[in-house]
This record gives structure tokens, sequence and C-alpha cells, in this order.
């Protein structure tokens, strides 16, 4: 989510990895969903749960990532988002396409960033990574977008008709369901006013608001990562302790132990989340509790799921400074104009069994 000098390391960083290839029909055929990941990932981190959702993202086998937009272009020179992707590709294996998003708020929510400068590499290279991804591919794709929107707003801008055209599911992990100002909307209100009123299949996770329809929760960090496989420990340990690279390089920190000290300071440490939820629904998965323990599993074939959150169609009017007061959402509407989060029982038991979900979907990682 989100809330030093400039080396060569996070210069390079701006650099699009476009001698990756991107995944063909032959994953699209295999039933995988194609996926473009934006996220406001930084290292060190504003928040640590974007690392969190990073590892997600890579763990659900069903989501074909066919490229990270890393947000807020300018303020990547200095905190590069990269070092975590590289670090999760090379746990995983995985190697696929990121690139640097635009470093200024757009002017109107109608503004195609175009003339945001290009005088550092890379600065218009997220929307064009957005756009060359749907052009090429075969199917619908699924975003999921955390962070200032601005990327999003500025491809659509471009081509809306590409968008609607290709994009299967928009999930928009910003604002507030309640009236009141969000961090997120905040980092570029006209980005945020001009993608929830695009018209386009959006799946809305306020991250705060007025309950049940926010999507924030929470755990103690020591709950979940001790069950982790050792090098995602590791990863963990260098994001949550914002280790500077040019003293210790990240690929060979998955290499050494964390000293005790570093991990009980870890452990203790309380996270809030958001996104979770979005990695979830995107894949098609749905939420059961078997022996006691809550997982997430695909939803085909699952006869008595009990899903943890739903997401119900909504009528959501915006204004201009990107609020929506809850007067403002009209439920089950028969014009909905996007799809709204919806967590059910108590926060307390909803906190509980998603620390268990997400345990589950990271228990097998980097093993």
């Amino acid at each position: 989510m989100g809330r030093q000098a400039v080396s060569a390391l996070a210069m390079s960083f701006l650099v699009l990895v476009s001698v990756l290839p991107l995944p063909g029909a032959d994953q699209e055929a295999a039933g995988r969903i194609p996926l473009i990941y934006c996220t406001d990932l930084f290292h060190p981190p504003d928040d640590p749960d974007d690392w969190f959702d990073l590892a997600t993202a890579f763990s659900i086998e069903e989501l074909d990532i066919r490229g990270i937009v890393l947000d807020q272009g300018e303020k990547q020179l200095q905190r590069p988002g990269r070092i975590p992707i590289e670090q999760m590709m090379a746990i995983t294996g995985k190697k696929l396409p990121f690139a640097c998003g635009l470093p200024n708020k757009l002017k109107s929510p109608s503004d195609e960033g175009l003339e945001q400068p290009r005088q550092r590499a890379g600065v218009q290279e997220g929307v064009e990574l957005i756009v060359s991804v749907l052009r090429k591919a075969d199917a619908k794709v699924t975003i999921i977008a955390v962070g200032s929107l601005r990327d999003v707003c500025a491809a659509f801008n471009r081509d809306p008709e590409l968008l609607r055209e290709k994009v299967e599911r928009l999930y928009v992990v910003a604002g507030h369901s309640g009236g009141g100002d969000e961090y997120n909307v905040q980092l570029d209100p006209h980005a945020y006013v001009g993608v929830m009123r695009s018209g386009l299949p959006i799946y809305w996770l306020p991250c705060f608001g007025k309950e049940p329809f926010v999507c924030k929760w929470g755990f103690r960090q020591g709950e979940l990562l001790d069950s982790l496989a050792v090098k995602v420990q590791r990863y963990f340990a260098y994001g949550l302790m914002g280790v500077n690279p040019a003293k210790v390089d990240p690929l060979q920190a998955l290499e050494e132990p964390v000293a005790g000290e570093v991990r009980d300071k870890i452990r203790a440490a309380e996270r809030a989340m958001w996104s979770t939820p979005a990695f979830i629904d995107a894949a098609h998965r749905t939420t059961v509790k078997r022996d006691a323990q809550w997982r997430s599993v695909p939803s085909a074939g699952v006869k008595e799921a009990d899903p943890l959150f739903r997401f119900v169609a909504a009528k959501v009017t915006v204004s201009d400074d990107g609020l929506t007061r809850f007067e403002n959402i009209e439920l089950n509407s028969s014009q909905p104009n996007m799809h709204l989060f919806r967590f059910e029982g108590t926060p307390d038991d909803y906190n509980r069994a998603m620390k268990e979900v997400l345990e589950g979907l990271l228990e097998n990682l980097g093993r």
C-alpha cells in the first residue's frame, strides 16, 4: 500500500525488463488468469504490506503475472521496488517484466500523461507495459491496482476501447467508503476519479470506511512468518528491516541467516493488510474451513463454500475530489457500475480467518 542517494542500482531499476518474453496463448489455454499488478512497492517499504502482497501474487499458481507496474516513478529512484521483485523471482524461479510508473500527478481525470518528462529512463514505461500486455493478450486480462492508479488511468485515457475490450476485472484497492480522505486517493485524486468513473469492470476494495465494506485486516507478524520457508523469511526480514542494498546484496541476503534480535523485532510487529482478497478473488478462488483451518481453494467444484468476503453489485458515485459517502452507494442496484467488497462475520473473526488463509497461500512458496 504505501504511505538514500540515487545509486546505479536504483537507476537501472527504471529500465523495463523487455527482454523477458510475455507468456503466450499456451498458458492462457491452460486456464491461468493473465494479471497485471500495479503496486506502490518500495525498498525500504512505505508500508510492508506490499511485500506480503508481492509474495501472495507469486504464490498463487492460477495467476499468470504478465507485468508489474511500480507506482510513483520519481520515488522509485530513491526506493526501488525492483529489489523485492528480483528477490521473489530468485526464490520462485519465475521471470517476468516490470516497469516504472509515471512520476507526477495527472492534471485531470482525462489526462493521458503524455507530457510527463522522459529525461529519466523509464518514466513512461509503466503505462506502455499495461497497453502492451493488453494488446498482446489472447484472452482478457485482470488488473489489480494498489496505490495512485495513475498508470491505469493514463492507459485508459490513451486507449479506452482497448481497456474496455481486454480488461476482465479491475480490482481497485484504494478509497474510503464513508466520505473520508484516503492515502492512495490523495496520491493522485484525478487518477482515482478517472478510474472510478471509467465504466470498466471495477471490483472496489475500500481501504477504510463503513464496516463491513472495508478490506483492512491485520495480524501479528510472528503468527505467520515462523511457518514460512527459510528464504521467504529472509526476504521479509530484508524488507521489514529496510536493509541498505549498498551494504547487503539483496540476493545474497536470501542465503544468510537472520540474527536473533532482528527475528524477535520482526515477529513482535503488527501488520495491517488490505489487498489479499483481491488476489484470491482474481484467481477465481473461494475460502473454506477444513480441519479447523481456513484456506483458499479453487471455486470450481466447491459445493459448500463459506466465503469470508464477497463482492456485491453496487452503484457508486464519486465526487470530483475522490470522496464517496456511504449514502452515495446503492447496494444491489439494478444499474450497478461496479462491485463492492464486503467481509462476512465480525471483524475479529475475519482477521483470524484471513491470517490462516494467507498462511496457507504462502506455506509452499520457496519450498
